[in-house]
């Protein structure tokens, strides 16, 4: 059992009405017990509440010890001036252990809630999971919208590979043209003046499009329609002996499939992709670009009225419709004008400024192209893809989709096979005029401006 705080003998030699000097006392015993740890309190009486006694107490006190309870007096503490006439009770208390009860909690303090270990455990963690850093907060905002825009550009790459009409590689009889490069991405380009690749016109546009990803460069190479070459693998007569013709009649006798044979047997390079357009779609893909500018002759301007005339009928315009009275320099034109200035033949030079001004309108379509907007881009890309046919499958026209952004910022070189003063007017039984080229000088230039 511990010691009793108070007893009797505090109160002797005390006058019954002296309350501090029996408080005095009262401390006394109080501090003498309570070695070992606690705060030591001190006396205080006119200055100090009795509250003061009881908090410390609870904050330093042992949960084992007992309670201090100060006289009843304690809460009724007389005036010094008129001292109480009551005489303090000396009712002696309970010699059994004071029970433990429950105290009520007090408001924690901003010492005691810092070290609070039960309360608080956690809290740090919990405080980082609902405030984010703002350098990690803005990286994840990118990461979600570099994540959407990926989302939506893959939804519209596949939505234009399905615009394009894609066709098997038919049969092939050679494939093997010695100038390739892992750098070099040779692609035909074939146009017909015809309304659609199943009428198998001749081809009045034939242009190579060497792409070159070291270099950053776009070589265009127009082969002329009247250049005399073999025909491999092609023995209509079946003397045993390949035919010999137009290179425009390729497409006639064999489809894309000959016309690519027919180059790399002559030319002696790599080409294994196509992309096919008629001349009529060609219209369209300028329209959709919003027209182009080109300098245009007075005589070119005149000229261009009977290949429009052919096309006005065909696209069910009146007679007459956009007729030009007079050339100019930088002139804007329409689809309908643009493709009869590309397949204007009879003025300046014949076919081989034909070829030229094929190249031109090409080039003046890729320029027009980059400066659209991207909702009249993507008017000008599905239209471009509708008219297009190509051997290309969906897959690699995916992972060439990717290129194309590059592509389209390299430089354009364009050139002519046969060059000038490298070819000599011929006539051949049952083909007509024809130019007659030295092979091996064009293979020199296919090899010098491409390869080296």
């Amino acid at each position: 059992m511990g010691k009793k705080i108070y007893d009797d003998d505090i109160y002797d030699g005390a006058d019954n009405n002296d309350y501090a000097e029996q408080y005095r006392r009262q401390l006394e015993r109080y501090n003498r017990l309570s070695e070992g740890g606690r705060k030591k309190v001190e006396y205080v009486y006119e200055n100090d509440d009795y509250d003061d006694f009881d908090e410390d107490y609870e904050e330093y006190g042992e949960a084992d010890e007992p309670e201090y309870e100060p006289p009843s007096q304690s809460r009724d503490r007389p005036s010094r001036d008129r001292p109480s006439k009551e005489r303090p009770s000396r009712e002696r208390p309970s010699k059994e252990k004071p029970s433990k009860q429950p105290q009520k909690k007090k408001k924690s303090s901003k010492k005691s809630s810092k070290y609070d270990i039960k309360n608080n455990f956690g809290s740090h963690k919990q405080e980082k999971k609902k405030k984010m850093n703002p350098v990690k907060k803005f990286f994840v905002i990118l990461l979600v919208i570099a994540l959407i825009l990926f989302i939506l550009l893959q939804v519209f790459i596949w939505k234009y590979i399905g615009d394009v009409k894609k066709v098997e590689t038919g049969d092939r009889h050679y494939t093997s043209g010695t100038m390739q490069s892992d750098d070099v991405l040779n692609i035909l380009l074939v146009g017909s003046d015809t309304r659609s690749m199943e009428e198998r016109g001749r081809t009045d546009s034939i242009i190579l499009l060497s792409i070159d990803s070291k270099k950053k460069k776009t070589t265009m190479t127009s082969f002329m329609r009247d250049t005399y070459v073999t025909f491999p693998g092609l023995d209509r007569d079946g003397d045993g002996v390949d035919d010999m013709g137009k290179i425009n009649a390729a497409n006639v006798y064999g489809g894309p499939e000959l016309l690519l044979d027919t180059i790399e047997y002559n030319f002696d390079i790599r080409i294994d992709k196509y992309f096919y357009v008629d001349f009529f779609s060609f219209a369209k893909i300028v329209d959709a670009v919003g027209g182009i500018e080109l300098d245009i002759s007075d005589e070119e301007a005149q000229g261009m009225e009977d290949p429009m005339g052919e096309q006005n009928n065909i696209f069910g315009n009146k007679k007459g419709t956009d007729y030009l009275s007079k050339g100019g320099k930088n002139m804007h034109v329409n689809g309908n004008q643009a493709l009869a200035y590309a397949r204007l033949r009879y003025v300046g030079n014949a076919d081989f400024e034909r070829t030229q001004r094929q190249r031109t309108v090409i080039s003046k379509i890729v320029e027009k192209a980059k400066t659209l907007n991207p909702i009249e881009l993507n008017s000008f890309i599905e239209t471009s893809l509708e008219s297009l046919t190509t051997n290309y499958t969906s897959s690699e026209l995916y992972f060439l989709s990717y290129r194309v952004p590059f592509i389209a910022k390299y430089e354009i070189v364009s050139q002519r096979i046969p060059e000038d003063d490298k070819f000599t007017y011929g006539n051949h039984d049952g083909v007509g005029s024809t130019l007659d080229i030295d092979f091996d000088e064009a293979k020199g230039l296919l090899r010098k401006s491409i390869y080296e």
